[in-house]
């Protein structure tokens, strides 16, 4: 008589998927999704409530040149210096040749480089624009290959902090008649910069852009 060979079932194996099941798990842990955070750094976008959600007009990679919320935030007035300015901006160093920092001005398509003293600070030491190359460097025959940053930049430099009301930084524009502030934390290191293109795309407030373009181009006293 033949002897009937016992079936064993794996309860593993009884999805009726492809694989039959490999990889369950009887005991299901978390879900994997981490837990909810606010913006990084603390307050780096403006919240916004679940019925304005939508994607920017500028997309993903709003947030990764300017630190612009991928969530639709126009309707949102911003509040702070964080809100508006340019994150992480294109710096040189001090010991830079005018070269250097003239290169990066085009390569990047901007006007002024915040000047730090070395990489490993990072701490704002001055300011360089283009007009200080034109001045310093152009109509004094000097050899941009040779003379450093540290000889032709702007200092002291009209500074703010990411968490000064926006309001500061427009008034720091229109007093010291400047187009560009930038922004540092605590530790004196440079973490943003204002100027008054952020002013226009993102106070959104035509008569105080207005207000302070017109004071910045007035001719000092």
């Amino acid at each position: 008589m033949a002897t009937r060979k016992t079936e064993r079932r794996d309860p593993h194996r009884e999805s009726g998927r492809p694989g039959g099941g490999a990889g369950r798990k009887d005991k299901v842990g978390g879900s994997g999704v981490y837990p909810m955070s606010g913006p990084h750094p603390p307050g780096d976008a403006p919240l916004v409530w679940p019925g304005q959600w939508g994607q920017g007009k500028r997309g993903a990679a709003g947030y990764e040149d300017h630190g612009e919320s991928e969530l639709d935030v126009h309707r949102l007035k911003p509040e702070r210096c964080r809100d508006i300015m340019t994150k992480d901006p294109v710096f040189c160093q001090a010991s830079d040749v005018a070269a250097v920092a003239a290169k990066l001005m085009k390569r990047h398509n901007i006007g002024a480089l915040p000047v730090i003293g070395n990489l490993r600070g990072k701490k704002l030491v001055g300011i360089v624009t283009d007009r200080d190359l034109a001045m310093n460097v152009v109509a004094e025959a000097r050899d941009p290959d040779s003379i450093t940053v540290d000889r032709i930049m702007s200092r002291p430099v009209v500074t703010c902090s990411p968490d000064d009301p926006c309001k500061r930084a427009l008034d720091l524009m229109e007093r010291y008649q400047v187009k560009r502030i930038p922004a540092v934390d605590r530790l004196g290191r440079v973490v943003g910069m204002i100027s008054e293109a952020d002013v226009a795309l993102r106070v959104g407030d035509a008569s105080k852009t207005a207000e302070v373009v017109s004071s910045i181009c007035q001719p000092s006293a």
